[in-house]
């Protein structure tokens, strides 16, 4: 393992030197035009870097599916659908196809099932196998065809869509046909036929779902090799269809001949495809056919029939964001999306800006990106300067490139450029360390320096005027070279006593500029603005800026200067562009308000139509001076990024324009910049009243108290989008046009009334889209509405009515409250008597419960009194005796103890304390049982005691204890009224779901009007001879809450002087607290 690393080691540092020795390199050849990638991945907001599928629906929106979560996207920020348990969420986070229906529908594919997303009100439809709405949750792809039908490809087959039932059902891939069950891809092409990849092949069907042709894997000729089919893409325009495999590379099937034409991978062969895997396949609005592989990128060239190819570069920031490619898509406006391993790549096909910059292979022409100084010899060289590494020379015929520098010529004195310029065989290079002259064989003449005479070695701007004169512009004042003599003429002195006016400032000149009248005008920084000499008459002017004038220039930090073929002075600064008008000495502003892209200005060309082109911060900027009209260009167009630099602005013989910046250099004609006219749609994303999230508020109508509106907006155009402008405004407000480049706006306190919210779109062409607006309304508080309007109405009109009959309703309302105080003095006597009653009754319950405790307490005491008197006698006490004593004593403590219990049940029932033990029970069992052992207690009162059940046995749910203690209760209370010679008779019925049981006696009878009262905890039973009996009163009244917490019910069927019938009706399956 030792020797591995170790030899891995040393290959590296090989090949980092092999790389480094082809970038210093004397020669370097070009291969083809470059393409531009601006990279989207999670910082941006995504929910996951893996990019499995990417689909733009009918409104513009872009959707991303990964494996965690799918991704809606507006060009500004993303709305993540996740997963979510027992929600209106996706099947599955693991995402594998997404497409539209004609109803708006967005259809998604997971592992975990099929969802259907209505975007209108983000209600969520899952399809899977455990609601017997699909047969596969597996599932791979989703078609809408062309006749909107729904197809998913599954691992167990093709599922069809039915929109009456609402669920999937199978058409290709029954149990007895393998080959048809496990469907990676499914396309459509222009015939109707549907095209299927599977795990063994490709097969053709028709729309109805016959198999027309099959296309088996196999590794022989004219075959799709072995691997398992991902990918089939139907390209009709040339007659092909695209098939991508697992491992077995890129196939195309003629669909006239049925040829397979395979691609694979070749290591010797740069125009292969880059790898085998195929991930994707895509055919662009311009023919091109895109292929994403696990290695890189490949187009189709389809007149060599190979392919080139695009991967991730480490030390490049706009190249590939990851070499596996998972999937492809074409915008509406031409962009392609990448979608990968590691996050999004997106490139415009049609760009036809050049791109030079630095790499660490052959493809690349620079030793460095940042780029200060450009110039175009009279042989066609491109001469760029570099920050750090001196100067690269372009053959842009033979697409090579030689460096100038320190390490290759030690004549180069300093490699930090800062600008070119040159005349016939004579170069001149500004460094930070003085001046190189040379020619066109690359031969250094001479070093200027201090020593020579210039001001400063720190140069930063040169320029030969029309007398020949080379113009030195230092960081401490201005230099100028006659070319002839080599003299430099130091005119400091002059040009300070404008400047400074006295003051000792530093003269920093960024840029110098000579017109068509030979005036020369300098870039000064260090807040000290623009300065122009006029040599004819010798005199100077100094234009700087003015916070109270707004026609003086916009900054005094001067940047770059040009001049229009009408003559017009244009400005470049710190803070925007500006036209100088020569007569009236005014200057016309243009920032980021007008719509350029940003205010900081580093180059200033004038192209053939004198159109003004200007770099920045965040692009390119073209300005037509004849309407003012703005178009932007960005990285998505082919920049080399956004920030460009000073002294990186330059234009050729031919009219093409070359601008540079911190990640290497542009060049384009202006005529091949044409940006689309269509106009640009504005859609509103979404609404958020008080937080609260909306779709659409149109025509909506809020409540009063609603404090905070906010509305997002968007337009579907991704290669500008967070360029364009808008203009809005809210009608119904004091408040007029808003300009702005953001696409949200939030109105808090927003009065009652009725809005209209208007916007329109400004993209980088200038198009102006058509207005697009919502309204809405706030209902104003009740208080002011037409309703409440009304109501005041019908208060006067009311109060005039009650004023004229006021007395008339006074003499009712007396008369009405005399007879309810009445009526209310006759239902307190009510319940005076009633509680008279129920204190009669409770001092009648506690006498008898005294008597009832006093007896067994009377009983004990005088036979324990007894049993102690014969314990003194000398005899002593016979055991017999002494025995019968303690049962007597006993007898008493149960009696005792018994009646304490039913007072402490009759609580716990009272307070809903009183839990039940269920248990299956037969119950006419378990009332024979109790009758049973009641019976000698019965016979000794001289009763007789009947059970006669109509059933043999019924099962219920019951707490057997419980049901015994109350046919006790109520065998022992018909018992204590039933005299001697009377009868007992226990009755159970069968009721289906419940049972009845009855207690009778022949006893003494109760009245009816004590029917309902018999059960109350203070009620006792009166005799036909109006007294009370013995007893505590506590049996009734338990057995009454026992058989309700049983949900049963107990009543009493009974006249004075003719017995009474007890009625308990229980259900066979109470629903009731139990154990």
């Amino acid at each position: 393992m030792g020797k591995v690393n170790l030899f891995s080691r040393i290959g590296l540092v090989i090949l980092i030197n092999f790389f480094i020795f082809l970038c210093l390199f004397n020669k370097v050849n070009a291969q083809d035009r470059r393409i531009t990638f601006n990279n989207l991945n999670i910082e941006q907001g995504i929910s996951q870097s893996t990019i499995d599928v990417i689909f733009q629906d009918s409104k513009g929106y872009v959707w991303f599916g990964t494996n965690d979560g799918l991704n809606k996207y507006n060009g500004y920020d993303f709305t993540v659908y996740n997963y979510e348990y027992g929600e209106n969420s996706i099947s599955n986070n693991n995402i594998s196809d997404i497409d539209e229906d004609k109803h708006g529908n967005i259809w998604v594919t997971t592992i975990g099932g099929v969802s259907k997303l209505n975007p209108k009100n983000d209600e969520i439809k899952n399809y899977k196998v455990k609601d017997n709405s699909i047969g596969s949750n597996n599932a791979m792809e989703v078609l809408v065809t062309n006749e909107n039908k729904v197809l998913v490809a599954t691992d167990e087959g093709l599922y069809l869509y039915d929109e009456n039932l609402d669920k999937f059902k199978k058409v290709l891939g029954e149990n007895n046909d393998i080959n048809c069950q496990y469907i990676y891809s499914v396309d459509q092409d222009s015939k109707g036929d549907i095209w299927l990849g599977l795990k063994k092949g490709v097969i053709k069907i028709s729309k109805n779902f016959k198999i027309i042709k099959t296309f088996p894997t196999s590794s022989g000729k004219n075959s799709l090799g072995e691997g398992d089919i991902y990918n089939v893409y139907c390209d009709d325009e040339d007659g092909y269809i695209w098939v991508g495999s697992a491992s077995s590379g890129l196939s195309k099937i003629n669909t006239k001949t049925d040829e397979i034409t395979r691609y694979t991978y070749d290591l010797n062969d740069q125009k292969s495809i880059p790898n085998d895997n195929i991930g994707c396949i895509k055919k662009d609005s311009k023919g091109n056919v895109w292929i994403g592989t696990a290695n890189g990128l490949a187009k189709y060239n389809k007149q060599s029939d190979n392919f080139n190819v695009y991967h991730h570069k480490i030390y490049d920031k706009n190249s590939l964001v990851n070499n596996n490619i998972k999937s492809l898509m074409e915008d509406s406006k031409g962009l392609i999306w990448v979608g990968t391993y590691s996050g999004i790549s997106i490139f415009d096909t049609d760009s036809k800006i050049n791109h030079y910059k630095a790499g660490l292979d052959d493809n690349y022409l620079l030793n460095e990106n940042i780029v200060h100084g450009v110039y175009e010899d009279k042989d066609g060289y491109l001469w760029v300067g570099t920050n750090s590494k001196g100067v690269n020379i372009i053959d842009r015929k033979n697409n090579t490139s030689e460096q100038l520098n320190s390490s290759i010529n030690k004549a180069f004195k300093n490699d930090s450029v800062n600008d070119i310029t040159g005349k016939g065989n004579i170069i001149y290079i500004a460094t930070d360390n003085g001046l190189i002259k040379l020619d066109k064989s690359r031969k250094i003449l001479k070093n200027y320096s201090t020593k020579d005479g210039l001001v400063d070695n720190k140069i930063k701007d040169v320029m030969i005027d029309s007398k020949g004169y080379l113009w030195i512009g230092t960081t401490d004042g201005l230099s100028i070279l006659n070319s002839e003599t080599d003299e430099v003429i130091d005119i400091n002195k002059l040009i300070n006593g404008n400047i400074n006016k006295g003051k000792n400032q530093n003269n920093y000149i960024r840029h110098i500029y000579e017109d068509k009248q030979g005036n020369y005008y300098l870039g000064l920084l260090k807040q000290n603005g623009l300065c122009v000499i006029n040599p004819k008459d010798k005199t100077i002017k100094h234009y700087k800026h003015s916070e109270s004038d707004n026609e003086s220039i916009s900054d005094n930090h001067v940047r770059y200067i040009n001049e229009d073929s009408k003559g017009n002075i244009w400005v470049g600064t710190s803070y925007g562009l500006n036209k100088l008008d020569k007569k009236s000495g005014k200057f016309k502003r243009y920032t980021t308000k007008n719509g350029i892209a940003n205010n900081t200005i580093y180059g200033v060309l004038v192209d053939n139509d004198d159109s003004i082109w200007i770099s920045t911060n965040k692009g390119i900027s073209k300005i037509d001076p004849n309407n003012d009209k703005v178009i932007n260009l960005s990285v998505t167009d082919g920049l080399q990024g956004n920030e460009f630099n000073g002294n990186a602005a330059y234009k050729n013989k031919k009219g093409e324009l070359f601008f540079g910046g911190v990640n290497g250099l542009n060049s384009f004609y202006p005529n091949d910049i044409i940006k689309s006219g269509d106009k640009p749609k504005v859609l509103f994303d979404k609404f958020l009243i008080d937080n609260k999230e909306f779709h659409d508020i149109n025509n909506k109508k809020f409540s009063e108290g609603t404090n905070t509106i906010s509305i997002k907006f968007f337009t579907p155009n991704y290669s500008s989008e967070k360029s364009t402008t808008y203009e809005y405004r809210l009608e119904g407000t004091s408040g007029g046009i808003t300009r702005t480049k953001d696409n949200h706006v939030t109105y808090n306190d927003l009065q009652p009334g009725n809005y209209t919210f208007k916007v329109k779109a400004i993209d980088t062409s200038g198009n102006v889209s058509d207005e697009s607006q919502v309204s809405f309304s706030i209902k104003p508080p009740f208080w002011l509405s037409g309703y409440a309007c009304l109501i005041y109405i019908l208060i006067v009109i009311a109060f005039i009515i009650n004023h004229k009959y006021k007395v008339k309703k006074l003499d009712k309302l007396v008369q009405k409250k005399t007879l309810r105080l009445r009526e209310e003095m006759e239902r307190n006597t009510v319940l005076l008597n009633k509680n008279i009653k129920l204190e009669k009754n409770k001092n009648n319950y506690f006498v008898n419960l005294s008597h009832e405790l006093r007896t067994p307490l009377n009983v004990i005491s005088s036979t324990n009194q007894l049993i102690l008197g014969l314990m003194k006698k000398d005899e002593g006490i016979k055991e017999d005796r002494l025995k019968h004593y303690i049962d007597v004593s006993q007898r008493n403590c149960k009696r005792l103890l018994n009646l304490i219990n039913n007072i402490v049940d009759s609580t716990k029932l009272q307070n809903d304390m009183y839990v039940l033990s269920l248990k299956k029970v037969d119950i006419v069992y378990l009332v024979e049982e109790t009758a049973l052992t009641l019976i000698d207690y019965v016979s000794a009162k001289g009763i007789d005691l009947i059970i006669d059940p109509e059933i043999e046995e019924k099962t219920i749910m019951c707490d057997s204890h419980e049901i015994e203690r109350c046919i006790v209760n109520l065998v022992g209370n018909a018992a204590k009224f039933t005299p001697e010679g009377g009868t007992i008779t226990i009755t159970i019925k069968d009721l289906d779901d419940k049972v009845k049981i009855s207690v009778s006696d022949t006893g003494v009878g109760i009245d009816e009007k004590h029917h309902k009262a018999i059960f109350d905890r203070f009620s006792q039973v009166v005799d036909i001879n109006n007294e009370v009996k013995a007893g505590s009163g506590l049996g009734l009244t338990i057995t009454n809450h026992i058989i309700k917490l049983h949900n049963g019910e107990i009543y009493v069927e009974s006249k004075l002087g003719e017995g009474s019938d007890f009625i308990i009706i229980l259900p066979v399956t109470p629903n009731t607290k139990s154990n």
